[in-house]
């Protein structure tokens, strides 16, 4: 008879082998997401200086297009008006606010005349509005019987990114071209679109926009730009001129993500000078949204929560962003409504869910509205994002003093110089945790979601680690901070100061 086989030993992992693959895989993703947060930040403010450059070069350009005798402040903010993605976004208040990739950006505007003195000055009377550091001549003297040589154009944008003020300004000059300067463009008509105002793109096979020039006397070269950046000189001779305005690189990717955009034409004669330009607005609007990049989030231990946060698309037409939670890996699921959001579809690049425990996976997709539609059209969606329980919580922040800027030593920020007067300055002894401190966050009037107030990310060159307020109206106020880690496990709050 024949021995029974022996059954062979069962065995599987270890609970300690388990903890020791979760403790190394958790390490790799903690530094990853404090490398995304720190690179969302930076991205964040340079994003938003680079929408306020091109919105002044833009304003600029459209400048260009209005006759020089009635070019004004008034007529300029007028122009814009009727330009898609320059008009006013808050008509009802005062001044004029344009909004760009979601960042509203205060106008000002500035259009007066200077007189050269390299052909003479003259008398500046009559309605030509002189700028107040123009040159003047003499008393009695009148060299020069046209003394409104070009107008100068200001814009001033202001803006506000992690409640801080940022300000650019651009100036051009502008020549009158009374006196037999360079040729003027007389028109600027697209040839192998619809010659509509604004001309529209709609679909992907319109990869390239083909322009003709005419120009009002024979001109040596035509100059053409986008957005204010030159992009080349047209082909042609006399008075007739064409360029191609290419919207894709050679493998199908975008050059030029759908938005909105000024092309101009200047001509030039021998001399190189130039009379009027001619602008047109074209408004691109071929593609669902690319998908957002930059996406990460992690648990909260200090509630359950998880905190998400993307960067926002290169698009000037998305119109929103969705975000999808399911509890199966590979599985869509469905769209949530973050916390604070009125609907499943916002403008903000950051989410707060309040999930049920485990595993959890998200995914974030950018929306725009089709040419003529009312109806979102989501884009491509980013990667699935795995999220588990969290770890061990940060210690919270101590010491942490708040002081009123007065000017002098007694209330100093984290380079040692004296705060502003009138500025709030919240400061703390630095947290240490095993992960990494990737960023502290402030609550202002209490310590529940709707009071987190501001994200402050430290900076090796600060040991101080200052944090300063720059709206504290309607104060005295209550701070309080937090340490977050690099996968969002947040420390317990620190112990309120109040001040302001």
């Amino acid at each position: 008879m024949a021995p029974c086989a022996r059954p062979e030993g069962e065995r599987g992992f270890t609970l300690v082998e388990v903890l020791v693959a979760i403790m190394i895989l958790l390490v790799g993703v903690l530094g990853v997401v404090s490398m995304v947060e720190g690179a969302n930040a930076v991205t964040s403010k340079t994003k938003a200086r680079e929408g306020g450059t091109n919105v002044a070069r833009s304003i600029i350009e459209v400048s260009r297009s209005i006759r020089y005798r009635d070019l004004t402040a008034t007529q300029l903010l007028d122009e814009l008006s009727s330009r898609p993605g320059l008009a006013d976004v808050k008509p009802g208040v005062t001044g004029h606010t344009i909004k760009s990739r979601n960042v509203e950006y205060e106008t000002t505007l500035t259009v007066c005349s200077l007189d050269d003195p390299r052909d003479g000055l003259g008398q500046h009377t009559g309605p030509v509005a002189y700028c107040a550091d123009t040159d003047v001549p003499a008393a009695g003297v009148n060299a020069d019987r046209n003394p409104d040589d070009y107008k100068r154009v200001r814009v001033t944008l202001t803006w506000s990114t992690r409640q801080v003020t940022h300000s650019i300004t651009q100036t051009s000059a502008i020549i009158n071209p009374v006196g037999g300067l360079g040729p003027s463009v007389t028109s600027l008509v697209p040839t192998n679109v619809a010659n509509t105002d604004p001309i529209l793109l709609t679909t992907i096979a319109q990869s390239q926009i083909n322009f003709h020039v005419t120009t009002s006397s024979s001109a040596e070269g035509v100059k053409w730009m986008v957005g204010g950046e030159p992009q080349g000189t047209a082909t042609g001779a006399s008075i007739n001129w064409d360029f191609t305005w290419k919207l894709d690189k050679p493998d199908g990717t975008p050059l030029y993500h759908d938005c909105t955009y000024i092309v101009q034409a200047d001509a030039f004669d021998s001399q190189d000078r130039a009379g009027t330009p001619r602008a047109r607005t074209v408004i691109v609007n071929r593609r669902a949204p690319i998908a957002p990049t930059g996406f990460a989030g992690g648990r909260n231990g200090s509630s359950g929560f998880v905190d998400l946060q993307w960067v926002q698309n290169p698009e000037c037409d998305v119109k929103g962003y969705r975000v999808y939670r399911s509890d199966t890996d590979g599985v869509l699921g469905s769209p949530i409504t973050c916390i604070g959001q009125t609907s499943d579809i916002m403008d903000d690049i950051k989410c707060l869910d309040n999930p049920p425990a485990g595993w959890q996976f998200y995914t974030v997709v950018a929306l725009d509205l089709p040419n003529g539609s009312t109806t979102p059209r989501e884009g491509t969606r980013s990667a699935q994002l795995a999220i588990g329980d969290p770890t061990g919580r940060p210690p919270e922040p101590t010491d942490v003093t708040l002081c009123i800027g007065d000017g002098s030593t007694g209330c100093v920020g984290p380079s040692g110089a004296p705060a502003p007067i009138g500025m709030v300055v919240v400061s703390w002894t630095p947290s240490s945790d095993p992960d990494g401190i990737d960023f502290y966050r402030i609550y202002r009037d209490g310590t529940a979601f709707a009071n987190r107030y501001d994200d402050y990310f430290p900076n090796a060159n600060n040991p101080g680690y200052a944090w300063f307020e720059f709206d504290s109206s309607g104060g005295p106020h209550t701070y309080y901070v937090s340490a977050v880690d690099g996968s969002f496990t947040e420390s317990v709050l620190s112990t309120g100061v109040t001040g302001g």
